[in-house]
C-alpha cells in the first residue's frame, strides 16, 4: 500500500457514500462528475479494493466500502468540529473559563446579574484546576494567574491577596481571634499550584512563627478548605472576591488578621485577533467592572 494517503480522494468518497450519488457529491464539492470518478478510482487503486457497485447510474457500497465509510464517519465529524471551533462565529454564545473556586464562587453567583445586563448573550461557564493552554477550542475568555501567552491580550484584574475567614459558629466558640491566641486556633491548609501551602506562605509573609502544636487540617484544594471553614472546623485563607458570596450569605466572617499577598495577579485574557468582537469586549468590560466592585 502506498503510504501517501489520498486525502482528497477520501473526502470525495465520504461525500459519495453519504449522499449515495456521484452527481450530488460533485455538486457538493464543486467538481465535475469525471473528477469524482477519477478520485474514487484513485482510492480503489490505493486500497486494492472495489468500494462501490455501479448499476444504471446508481452506486451502492461494497463490503469494503461500507467498512471504510463507517471508519471515516467519526473522523470527518471530528475534523468538521475542529475547523468550526477554530473559526470565530457570530453566534450569541460566549464561553468563560476560570479556576474551579472562582467559577463556582464568583462566576456562578453572578450569572443572573450578567444575564440581566446582557440578555443578548448565552454564557457558557467552564472551570479548570491548573493553568491550561488557552485556545479558541476551549473558551473565548479566560480568568487566569498565568503569564501572557502568544496571541492573547491580558488585562490585570487584581493582585491575589488572601485573608482569613471563619464561620460565625467558630467565632462564637473562639471569640477575639488575634495573633496573641493564634496558636489556639485550628488552621485549614490548602495546597496551591503556584506558592505551595497557603498558611505556610502566610506565616512567612507576615513573619509570624508557627507553634509546634498548631492544630491544622490539610486539603489538596481550597474549595475543600472553604467548605470545612463553613462547617465551623477552623480558619481558612481566601480571596475576597471568591468568598464574598459566603460572607453575604452569613456562612463566613472575615477576621481582623494580617493578609497575605501571594505575588500572583488574576487577569482576564482573550485572543488578540478578537479584540473587535463585540461579544468579547462587552463581557470582558463587565468582568473588569464586577471584579473591581467585588473587592471594594
Amino acid at each position: 500500500m502506498n503510504h501517501n494517503i489520498p486525502l482528497r480522494a477520501l473526502q470525495v468518497f465520504e461525500s459519495c457514500a453519504r449522499l449515495e450519488s456521484c452527481s450530488l457529491a460533485a455538486n457538493e464539492l464543486c467538481i465535475t462528475q469525471s473528477a469524482v470518478s477519477q478520485q474514487i478510482k484513485l482510492l480503489e487503486d490505493y486500497f486494492l479494493e472495489k468500494l462501490f457497485h455501479r448499476n444504471a447510474g446508481k452506486i451502492t457500497l461494497t463490503e469494503s466500502g461500507l467498512e471504510l465509510r463507517q471508519r471515516l464517519a467519526p473522523v470527518f465529524y471530528d475534523l468538521n468540529s475542529v475547523c468550526a471551533s477554530l473559526v470565530p462565529d457570530m453566534s450569541n454564545e460566549v464561553r468563560i473559563h476560570s479556576y474551579n473556586s472562582l467559577a463556582a464562587r464568583w462566576l456562578v453567583p453572578k450569572m443572573a446579574k450578567l444575564r440581566r445586563e446582557h440578555p443578548e448573550f448565552n454564557i457558557n461557564v467552564g472551570m479548570f484546576q491548573d493553568d491550561v493552554e488557552m485556545s479558541d477550542m476551549l473558551a473565548d475568555i479566560f480568568i487566569i494567574t498565568r503569564e501572557c501567552q502568544d496571541g492573547y491580550s491580558i488585562i490585570p484584574l487584581v493582585e491575589e491577596k488572601l485573608e482569613a475567614y471563619c464561620s460565625p459558629k467558630y467565632l462564637e466558640q473562639h471569640p477575639n481571634i488575634s495573633l496573641d491566641n493564634f496558636h489556639e486556633q485550628t488552621l485549614l491548609y490548602s495546597k496551591h499550584k503556584d506558592y505551595g501551602v497557603d498558611w505556610e506562605g502566610w506565616f512567612r509573609f507576615n513573619k509570624v512563627g508557627v507553634g509546634p502544636l498548631q492544630r491544622k487540617f490539610i486539603f489538596n484544594h481550597n474549595m475543600l478548605a472553604v467548605q470545612a471553614a463553613i462547617l465551623g472546623q477552623g480558619l481558612v485563607l481566601g480571596l475576597e472576591q471568591t468568598l464574598q458570596i459566603e460572607v453575604e450569605s452569613g456562612n463566613l466572617v472575615k477576621l481582623e488578621l494580617p493578609h497575605f499577598y501571594t505575588g500572583w495577579t488574576y487577569s482576564v485574557a482573550y485572543k488578540s485577533s478578537r479584540k473587535r468582537d463585540i461579544r468579547i469586549t462587552k463581557i470582558v468590560d463587565w468582568i473588569i467592572k464586577e471584579y473591581a466592585r467585588s473587592g471594594s
